[in-house]
């Protein structure tokens, strides 16, 4: 599948859009007509804006990020969840990551946001899309479902609502029609259910109040209320209507209802008969319920079913009186309220129509019809962001870049190859900005006079066009002249040579050959999920040259750091492993081999192509046998030599080495060229193409790049990989313990991205049968060390700090125990977990949350500690911990007037086993407490014992101090109080 993620940004082509460049001043707008140009987004290229660093200088301030917090935007987590447990299918996944997107770490916003866009290019570009609009052909359908009929209005249903036909939906959506397919009549006692109880009219809570009241209806007395105020009255035996009747009225009409309607009077009158207050809330119920016709039609059924799925919910909670999902009824309103400004528009164009004045609606009146059509073809959420982009309801900046980044990167691939020559001078520290102006001109250029140019993006090849073949006949004797092979990859350094009429020298040739290969490797890696990746970092790839943007997408890739977590590099090894294991054809000779040349090159991008650098210095060849040399044996004072990227500039810092001799420009060239290789070899690590490239110790580096680039991805493994990933979320998603992560993530304000759902509902999971700190000592036996240290530290000032401290030394540990022959997809996806567990746990502790291992009965456990403020403002510890014999046991303490105080519970029943036991825990921890604490007094009168306790869903019961902060009085007194409890226990 190749996707144009242009056509996220605007659906023109790069060379079809209006991008230019103006002299004065130094602006540039990309993407208005000139009747939008008083509104053009400019830019000054001079300002902050378009340097590398475009959001550095104005990132949010503390306060910023902690309103963002508290404003938590609960319709885009359920949408996000909603998404990914129904709506996003397999061949959306694919498209994520084909585009670069990092779907692990992309937040739920964006998720959204980029899967929308990408079902809505998929859709227009006709691909067929499994469970979405492939559709499972009715008759599949009617075996499901067992009704024709039913089968055909789901069809139609789900098609509008965005909802893939997938047999889990299918099968729900059959599970809750016939729930309610059976009650052919909603009984006055099942009304009055719902009513009294405050219950929506969907499948479920029809069902449940049908059944439960089984027609039996107990008549109280009635009841009616003056103003809705909750001032009731009660109803004589017999109901004197007239007496009643302006109270009724008034209600009625309060309700928005007509007051001469019969109707309405007469089920208010059944409300006061019924013994139902009569309040306009209850009045509207009411009238809802009996409004839908009963026995349920399979059209009704089928559309309040697929608004339901939607909407994120199940689909026995679909509302029969209001079918409609949250996003279409919010476009209906949107559409309205664009309708409203035009009637107004026109009665003032009426009144100003006698002074010679008007306004022209034909801008609004085109926004409705564009509205209207759009609404007719595009999914909700789709239709939804077109209005808000045509209504200025975007966030322009960011928006804004990485657009114009997509379209710069699009106008260089697709520009001529001349450009790495015309900039020879100066490409070295041209930005992409820059870099795409001299390639835009150059094609404006040919075009004008109507001359072919060789593209960019066009790898090395014979089949040129006839005018540029006969202009370079000679290219062969060129390149014999300059003692170099002949390859397709030096013919087209000569060729750009050519087309810039430069001298044909050996120093032109190398540096032309280098930055036109680093520029063409760059620009294919930049991808739109790296732009976004930049810019989330707070980089603007536009001000960036060549170098930097090759660094910041290997720090993309690998993290800023060895131990951070959900990297890109780690999700790509785990895809390598998997297709290794699943490939019969590879012998164990070959799987040796192949994970030994994954490790070369991956430890050649992670420790800034050091390898290269070695080996140009001791003119030694590129072979993979000297690469695996020089990455065993590199001894930096020995040899005298450190090539590494400089993180100022990006570009290669040249070190005098022990005799004082400069490192030349050929070299350099050299060192750019070969890097670029070595990218070339990385982007392409698969099994199927390493089997058909046949490596060998002697295989020159830029022979591998050539060999792997030219074999094929093997599609079917790809599928099936993306399938299991995909199967993995959605039960995730699905699980029980979901609703509490988000729950416990939003109190800790830990970013809602897949990554760290998945690592929040495993460190809850953790909590309760404790495999983490086993399993990573089974991996690597000296992480025991930092665990103990997890434990000792608790009384330790900045305890903080040495947490933090302890897991990144775990993270590393877990980290070099990867690539070795031994290696397993399983494990390395458990490693992978682990260190996602880890990166949250890092985080919770910004917010006094800590898991620490407890060692139980030769096993060690996570216990879960949370220092934070009551209700009364004073600081108090949880903490609590999962055990076999005793249950769920928690400790909570505080401080108050000099005294410790608090509660022990447990989930276990009180017997005399258990009793015996917490009576001897809670006499532990008073000794302990007033061993450690001795400012404080312990009175084990203060502190009590409490069986059968429920268990929340959510045991993370921290409170979110209002400004996003939790403030702690006495960090290191509260943490004491845990390691006692620890002790006790």
């Amino acid at each position: 599948m190749n996707l144009n993620f242009q056509t996220i940004g605007d659906k023109r082509s790069a060379s079809e859009q209006i991008i230019k460049s103006t002299e004065a001043g130094n602006k540039i707008f990309s993407g208005a007509t000139k009747a939008e140009a008083t509104k053009a987004f400019l830019v000054d290229l001079d300002s902050s804006f378009f340097s590398s660093d475009a959001y550095a200088q104005n990132g949010k301030s503390l306060e910023d990020i902690q309103t963002l917090a508290q404003s938590t935007d609960v319709q885009n987590n359920h949408n996000y969840m909603a998404l990914l447990s129904n709506t996003m299918s397999d061949e959306d996944y694919a498209a994520v990551l084909e585009g670069g997107f990092d779907f692990g770490n992309l937040n739920s916003a964006d998720t959204v946001t980029i899967v929308d866009k990408i079902k809505s290019v998929l859709l227009e570009s006709g691909t067929v899309i499994t469970g979405y609009n492939d559709d499972l052909s009715l008759d599949k359908l009617e075996k499901i479902t067992g009704s024709r009929s039913f089968a055909a209005a789901l069809q139609k249903n789900f098609s509008e609502n965005d909802i893939p036909v997938t047999t889990k939906n299918v099968t729900e959506a059959k599970q809750a029609f016939e729930q309610i397919s059976d009650i052919e009549k909603i009984d006055d006692s099942a009304v009055k259910y719902l009513v009294l109880n405050d219950k929506e009219p969907t499948i479920n809570n029809i069902y449940l109040a049908q059944h439960s009241t089984n027609g039996q209806n107990v008549s109280g007395r009635g009841f009616y209320a003056q103003d809705a105020y909750g001032y009731y009255a009660k109803k004589a035996d017999g109901l004197d209507v007239e007496q009643v009747l302006p109270q009724i009225e008034k209600i009625v009409k309060d309700a928005g209802l007509d007051q001469n309607d019969e109707n309405n009077i007469e089920q208010a009158k059944w409300i006061i008969e019924e013994g139902i207050p009569l309040t306009k809330e209850n009045l509207e119920a009411v009238i809802d319920i009996k409004e839908i016709d009963f026995p349920v039609t399979t059209e009704l059924g089928a559309k309040a079913i697929a608004a339901a799925l939607a909407d994120g919910k199940e689909a026995k909670e679909a509302n029969l009186h209001d079918p409609v999902s949250s996003a279409k009824k919010m476009l209906t309103k949107r559409l309205h309220l664009e309708e409203t400004r035009i009637k107004m528009s026109a009665a003032v164009n009426t009144k100003l129509a006698d002074k010679d004045f008007s306004i022209d609606l034909k801008p609004i009146e085109k926004l409705v019809e564009l509205i209207k059509e759009e609404l007719k073809n595009l999914s909700e959420e789709e239709a939804g962001k077109i209005i808000d982009e045509k209504t200025h309801v975007t966030d322009a900046n960011k928006e804004y870049i990485f657009g114009m980044t997509v379209t710069r990167v699009d106008i260089i691939k697709q520009g001529p190859v001349d450009v790495a020559g015309a900039m020879l001078d100066r490409i070295e520290s041209s930005s992409l900005l820059e870099i795409s102006d001299v390639s835009f001109e150059l094609s404006q250029k040919y075009r004008a006079a109507q001359e072919e140019y060789e593209k960019m993006e066009t790898a090395p090849r014979a089949d040129l066009g006839d005018s540029i073949k006969k202009a370079f006949e000679n290219v062969d004797d060129i390149l014999a002249d300059l003692g170099k092979e002949i390859t397709e990859e030096n013919r087209r350094a000569v060729r750009i040579l050519g087309y810039n009429t430069l001298e044909i020298n050996e120093e032109n040739f190398e540096k032309v050959r280098a930055y036109d290969l680093r520029l063409r490797e760059t620009m294919e890696r930049l991808k739109p999920g790296a732009v976004l990746d930049f810019i989330r970092r707070g980089k603007n790839p536009l001000g960036m040259t060549i170098e930097e943007l090759s660094k910041g997408l290997d720090q993309n890739q690998f993290g800023n750091g060895q131990n951070d977590s959900g990297k890109k590099s780690d999700e790509k090894y785990a895809r390598f492993l998997y297709k290794l294991e699943k490939n019969n054809g590879i012998t164990d000779e070959e799987r040796k081999s192949f994970i030994g040349i994954y490790r070369l090159f991956h430890n050649i991008k992670a420790n800034d192509y050091k390898a290269i650098g070695d080996l140009l210095k001791t003119e030694r060849d590129m072979t993979l046998g000297n690469l695996l040399d020089a990455t065993r044996t590199q001894a930096k004072a020995a040899k005298g030599i450190d090539f590494r990227v400089d993180e100022e500039f990006g570009g290669l810092e040249r070190i005098s080495n022990l005799e004082g001799e400069r490192i030349d420009e050929q070299i350099e060239s050299a060192f750019i060229f070969y890097k670029a290789h070595a990218d070339i070899v990385y982007e392409n690590l698969e099994p199927e193409k390493l089997k058909a490239a046949k490596p060998q110790n002697k295989t020159l580096l830029e022979d591998l790049s050539e060999k792997l680039s030219e074999q094929e991805t093997d599609d079917e493994l790809e599928k099936k990989y993306n399938i299991e990933n995909l199967k993995h979320v959605r039960e995730l998603i699905s699980s029980r313990e979901a609703k509490a992560a988000l729950e416990e993530m939003e109190t800790e304000h830990v970013e809602l991205n897949f990554n760290n759902l998945e690592a929040v509902i495993e460190n809850k999971r953790e909590r309760r049968r404790g495999k983490f700190w086993d399993k990573a000592k089974e991996f690597d036996g000296s992480i025991k060390k930092e665990e103990d240290d997890l434990f000792t530290l608790l009384d330790e000032n900045n305890y903080e700090e040495s947490y933090k401290q302890k897991l990144d030394q775990i993270s590393e540990k877990l980290t070099e125990t990867l690539m070795n022959s031994e290696d397993s997809y399983i494990d390395v996806r458990a490693i992978t977990l682990m260190q996602k567990q880890i990166s949250v746990m890092k985080k919770e502790s910004e917010n006094a949350t800590f898991d620490v291992p407890v060692e139980i009965d030769g096993d060690s456990i996570s216990m879960h500690i949370t220092l934070k403020n009551d209700g009364t403002k004073k600081s108090r510890m949880d903490a609590s911990i999962q055990t076999f014999e005793y249950g769920f046991i928690t400790a909570s303490l505080y401080e108050e007037s000099g005294l410790i105080k608090g509660m022990i519970t447990t989930t276990m029943s009180e017997g005399i086993e258990e009793s015996e036991y917490l009576g001897n825990v809670k006499e532990k921890l008073c000794k302990k407490l007033s061993e450690k604490i001795k400012d404080l007094g312990v009175d084990q009168n203060q502190i009590g014992i409490l069986y059968g306790a429920k268990l929340t869903q959510n045991n993370s019961t921290t409170d979110a101090k209002p400004d996003g902060e939790r403030k702690i009085t006495n960090t290191g007194v509260l943490l004491k109080m845990a390691k006692a409890f620890i002790e006790a226990l």
